[in-house]
């Protein structure tokens, strides 16, 4: 079986914030998020938007052979980038895709967010809404999501969260970069600086992604080692 290893980046659609909670305000948009933000951290204790308030800006796959090596990772739609374009290149590539979509929180963030733009730009991803698609949280033979099996489905919360499991093998974690400061960076144009963090993401992902397979079983020790060595050299493209 072949692995498609994913990670997105998200920006705050700040025009669709002001037209849903703000409309006879007369605020701009930043000055509807900011309000949003605050409105947030009171109700919920932090101001993170509802994930229907979220936009990807990039999104990144990494392709890991059946013999579990990592073989490349790229950045979608690099060619004719647009938000829409982005979507519809991740779906269209998972209806062609026979294998397993590997994440970390994916169930709970990433794949919901796309699902939503492509309700948004009206994309069709048939394979996916079927019975036989990735949306049974329990078939981690279609989708794993890292998260969900650590913390088996929820039963405790991870503290530290992937910045904790990397450290725990002596990876690097997410001290520099967080995505959190991904939408101040969109705003300043750094959208390279985007794609290379959520490259970089995939990267962590697969790791721990070897790891959780070996006490899974799913390869023995040599097998580990051989993967891992085989797939060192993304270590460099870290951030």
């Amino acid at each position: 079986m072949r692995y498609a290893i994913f990670d997105i980046e998200t920006r705050i659609d700040k025009t669709l914030v002001n037209e849903v909670f703000f409309p006879q305000a007369g605020l701009s948009d930043d000055e509807a998020l900011a309000r949003f933000r605050d409105d947030l951290m009171r109700e919920q204790g932090n101001d993170f938007p509802p994930l229907a308030f979220h936009i990807p800006i990039s999104i990144a796959v990494g392709d890991v052979s059946a013999d579990h090596k990592l073989c490349r990772v790229e950045s979608l739609a690099r060619d004719r980038y647009s938000e829409r374009e982005l979507v519809r290149e991740f779906w269209e590539r998972l209806e062609r895709f026979d294998g397993c979509l590997v994440s970390f929180n994916g169930r709970r963030f990433d794949l919901p967010v796309l699902e939503l733009q492509a309700f948004r730009h009206g994309i069709v991803c048939r394979s996916h809404f079927s019975e036989s698609g990735r949306r049974r949280r329990y078939d981690i033979a279609r989708h794993l999501d890292l998260h969900d099996f650590i913390t088996n489905y929820g039963a405790f919360r991870l503290r530290g969260g992937m910045h904790a499991l990397l450290r725990m093998i002596g990876l690097p974690g997410k001290e520099s970069m967080d995505g959190g400061k991904v939408q101040k960076l969109y705003e300043q144009g750094r959208l390279e600086e985007i794609h290379r963090y959520c490259r970089s993401d995939v990267i962590k992902t697969y790791f721990l992604f070897l790891r959780v397979q070996l006490i899974r079983g799913e390869i023995n020790e040599a097998q580990y080692n051989e993967a891992k060595q085989a797939s060192a050299s993304f270590l460099d493209e870290l951030v």
